[in-house]
């Protein structure tokens, strides 16, 4: 899988052919999930579902927002501390694993029923499901509220880079130049999907390090946060730019957004 190509090709896709996943994307999909393992010690896992159980039908309560889809990827993880962040940086794994396969999805995380879902996934007691996504042949007539969506900016525009990442302090926005081996992985940050597109999440270039920081709204912040992550360490590895997240004691403040991690670049 090429991370690059992947990130900058995945689209939402809302309208579906109807086409049942063909049997070699279900065992390559569920051979791919199987191996997947969420970062920072959180404990999570993806199941593939398909929308009847003993061919009957399930109202999955999209509200009219996906259609067509035939089969869905499912979130579920353990409620713990940085849990949705992690969860969703390996969510974002199997999504481009899927667009790399030439799969359309489309992150959901409020507009579908949990207790449909909830039928036909056992849960732990101390599990969570969170996020879906429908995984299928995307069509190329769109659904009405596609349309409304597509001719909405905030849905298919990105913030400048300059506005996202910081060079040194808060003061200083970063340049694709200044930013050196880092302003492709930075790029791909800025394309990563986002709760209604609003991209609430910063970066400040200081040294070798790079602070990630999130401005907190709805509930849907934290979930981001693990999909610029993914995005960027991806990228890095696929660049062969070495270096790990870190959560620092010691980090640039500021009082509008909130520290996450940083990602310390090896020496």
């Amino acid at each position: 899988m090429n991370i690059i190509e992947s990130i900058q090709q995945r689209r939402s896709a809302r309208t579906y052919t109807s086409e049942p996943l063909r049997d070699e994307h279900i065992a390559q999909i569920k051979q791919y999930i199987s191996q997947l393992k969420a970062p920072f010690g959180v404990n999570a896992r993806i199941e593939l579902i398909s929308v009847n159980s003993n061919d009957e039908p399930i109202k999955l309560g999209t509200y009219g927002v996906i259609k067509g889809a035939s089969e869905y990827l499912v979130l579920i993880f353990e409620d713990a501390t940085f849990a949705e962040t992690a969860a969703a940086y390996m969510f974002e794994q199997a999504i481009l694993f899927c667009t790399d396969l030439g799969l359309g999805t489309c992150w959901l995380g409020g507009s579908f029923s949990r207790s449909n879902f909830k039928k036909q996934i056992k849960l732990n007691s101390n599990e969570k499901l969170r996020i879906v996504s429908p995984v299928g042949y995307a069509s190329h007539k769109k659904s009405f509220i596609e349309k409304l969506l597509s001719a909405d900016e905030k849905h298919i525009s990105r913030r400048p880079f300059g506005e996202l990442f910081f060079d040194k302090n808060f003061d200083t926005p970063l340049t694709e130049n200044s930013a050196g081996i880092f302003s492709t992985p930075l790029e791909m940050v800025r394309l990563a999907p986002s709760a209604s597109n609003k991209q609430e999440w910063r970066v400040l270039l200081d040294n070798k390090a790079l602070h990630f920081y999130k401005k907190p709204y709805l509930s849907f912040d934290s979930i981001d946060m693990g999909i610029a992550l993914c995005h960027f360490e991806l990228t890095c590895k696929e660049l062969n730019i070495e270096g790990k997240f870190e959560i620092l004691e010691d980090f640039p403040h500021n009082d509008e957004i909130k520290y996450v991690i940083s990602w310390i670049k090896k020496q």
